[in-house]
C-alpha cells in the first residue's frame, strides 16, 4: 500500500514527536542523576552502643542516650542524604539528636519545610537547621520563617534572603579549596548573613569534602583527608551547638 504525503507527513510528524519526548525524558534522567553516597557512609547508618540509628518518614535520626539539642540536616543539591551520614553520626556522638532529611529529586528546594517533621518529633529540645550547599540555602529559608529553628548551620552555603536583621546564631564554615562558592561570591553575599555569624573557612578542604559522595564537578582536589575533614567539620558544628542551644533559651 502506497502512502499519501499526508501520511508521510503525519507519521515523520509523529516519530519525531516521540523521539524529542524520549530525549527530554533521557535527558532530565541524567540532569537529576544525584551523586551517589559512598559505601562507607551507609556504614554510618548502622546503630551502635549508646546510638540508635533509625529510617523515619522524613529520612534518617540518630538518637543518642541522652540529646542535649537537636539538628535537622538538608543535603546538598543532588546529594544522596546517606553521604552525610558519617559526619551527622560525629555530631549525634556529642550528644544531638540529627534528623537527616530526604526530600524528592535530592533537592532540598523540593520540601522546604520538611524539617518541621523531626522537630515535632522530639518538641522538647531545641533545634538548630542546618545543610550543605543548597540545602543550606533551604535552611536558611526554614530558620527565616520558623522561630522553632534557635539556630542555623551553613555548609559551603550563603543566605538566598536577607537575614542581617534577625538575631539568629549562625555557623557558616567553607572549605579552604572549595571551587563551587568562590571568596568573591561569599564576600558579595556576606551582608545576607545574621548579625555576629561565625565564619569558618577549613584549610585543605573542599566543596564535597562535607559529605561522602565522592568528586563533585567543578570542584578542586581536597587538600586533606576526608576523614579528617569530616572530624574538622563535626568538631566546629559541635562547639557552635554547644554555645548556641546549650545556653538557656
Amino acid at each position: 500500500m502506497r502512502l499519501s504525503k499526508h501520511h508521510v507527513f503525519w507519521l515523520a510528524f509523529l516519530g519525531g514527536l516521540l523521539f524529542f519526548a524520549g530525549a527530554m525524558v533521557w535527558y532530565t534522567r541524567q540532569a537529576l542523576r544525584p551523586y551517589p553516597a559512598d559505601p562507607e557512609a551507609l556504614k554510618a547508618l548502622e546503630p551502635a552502643p549508646g546510638l540508635e540509628v533509625r529510617a523515619t518518614p522524613y529520612g534518617w535520626v540518630f538518637i543518642p542516650r541522652e540529646a542535649r539539642g537537636g539538628l535537622a540536616f538538608y543535603p546538598g543539591g543532588l546529594v544522596e542524604p546517606e553521604a552525610y551520614a558519617p559526619v551527622l553520626r560525629r555530631i549525634a556522638g556529642a550528644g544531638y539528636r540529627v534528623a537527616l532529611l530526604r526530600v524528592r529529586y535530592n533537592l532540598a528546594v523540593t520540601e522546604q519545610g520538611k524539617a518541621r517533621q523531626p522537630i515535632a518529633e522530639a518538641p522538647g529540645l531545641r533545634w538548630a537547621v542546618g545543610g550543605h550547599s543548597l540545602g543550606g540555602v533551604v535552611a536558611s529559608n526554614f530558620a527565616a520563617s520558623n522561630p522553632d529553628a534557635r539556630a542555623l548551620v551553613m555548609w559551603a552555603a550563603y543566605p538566598q534572603n536577607d537575614l542581617s536583621s534577625r538575631p539568629l546564631p549562625t555557623l557558616a564554615l567553607f572549605g579552604e579549596k572549595d571551587g563551587r562558592i568562590s571568596a568573591e561570591q561569599l564576600e558579595a553575599h556576606k551582608s545576607k548573613f545574621p548579625p555576629g555569624t561565625r565564619f569558618v573557612v577549613l584549610p585543605g578542604l573542599n566543596h564535597a569534602g562535607f559529605g561522602a559522595y565522592g568528586p563533585q564537578r567543578g570542584d578542586n582536589p581536597a587538600a586533606l583527608p576526608k576523614e579528617a575533614g569530616w572530624d574538622q567539620v563535626a568538631q566546629r558544628t559541635v562547639a557552635f551547638l554547644r554555645e548556641a542551644l546549650d545556653s538557656p533559651p
